[in-house]
């Protein structure tokens, strides 16, 4: 089959939902690799604040071209009840970030950040076997890596988010789940561990600084952030200022630009 250069009538819709969206660098990256893979297909980027959120997934699953979606910042939780099927690491988690329409007309979900994240640490040197994590941030993002670290053999992580309550009850969900790692609710201090994780949205926004006044840090730790814009964001660039190994968001991004396709076009993977 001939793939169009650009959108026809034919071209399936799948769209990146956020606010803002300006940073994301999805749609391009999954729009390749439909094309690459020689199906005619396109993500764009869509604005939408909380309060248009509902009315603007009511409208986009109503549109009979619209095969699926990836969710960013601040949607990813929201999301979950317009999903009709939700992967057990997005029920674990409690958010999706990418849906996509059955052949039956049922909408299926699933989480990956947290595998992007992985991907791209262990890229950056990271062996997650029995380390010890500090992730800032206990929102969709925050629990999916830290899920994926538990997973992945992790030992101790501690959570802090500005809402302990909310970090709280991440660590009682996902200790029931990975019951082999020790879950805390702490403050931001990297002090004897492995690796460090922003994944809140701290460092997306002009004028802001670091997630959290963290002071000198160890060399040996490996700092990683979820934020792709700037890709060196203040606390990525206060780690590498330290000597230590940095993993960016976009490093992230890239790691599931392949898993995201995959999983909204499946035919791509046979």
């Amino acid at each position: 089959m001939s793939i169009p250069e650009i959108v026809d009538g034919a071209t399936r819709l799948y769209g990146i939902i956020g606010d803002p969206i300006d940073q994301v660098r999805s749609p391009q990256q999954i729009t390749m690799r439909f094309r690459a893979a020689g199906q005619n297909g396109i993500c764009v980027p869509i604005q939408a604040s909380i309060e248009q959120f509902d009315t603007v997934i009511r409208g986009l699953k109503a549109m009979s071209n619209f095969h699926g979606f990836v969710l960013t910042v601040p949607h990813k939780v929201r999301a979950m009840p317009y999903v009709d099927r939700l992967s057990p690491g997005a029920l674990r988690i409690g958010a999706v970030n990418v849906v996509r329409r059955e052949a039956d007309g049922a909408w299926a979900g699933d989480m990956t950040d947290g595998k992007g994240l992985l991907q791209a640490a262990c890229e950056a040197g990271f062996e997650p076997q029995g380390k010890r994590a500090v992730v800032i941030g206990a929102g969709g993002a925050g629990s999916a890596i830290i899920d994926a670290f538990a997973d992945a053999g992790v030992a101790d992580i501690t959570i802090v988010d500005v809402d302990a309550a909310k970090a709280a009850a991440v660590a009682a969900r996902l200790g029931r789940a990975h019951n082999r790692c020790r879950f805390t609710v702490g403050k931001a201090d990297a002090a004897g561990k492995d690796i460090l994780v922003n994944a809140s949205p701290v460092g997306m926004y002009p004028g802001t600084q670091m997630p959290a006044p963290l002071g000198r840090l160890d060399p040996q730790l490996i700092v990683s952030d979820v934020i792709t814009k700037p890709e060196i964001t203040p606390l990525l660039a206060h780690a590498r200022a330290c000597g230590c190994r940095i993993s960016t968001g976009v490093a992230m991004y890239q790691a599931q630009a392949d898993m995201l396709a995959r999983f909204l076009m499946p035919e791509i993977a046979r």
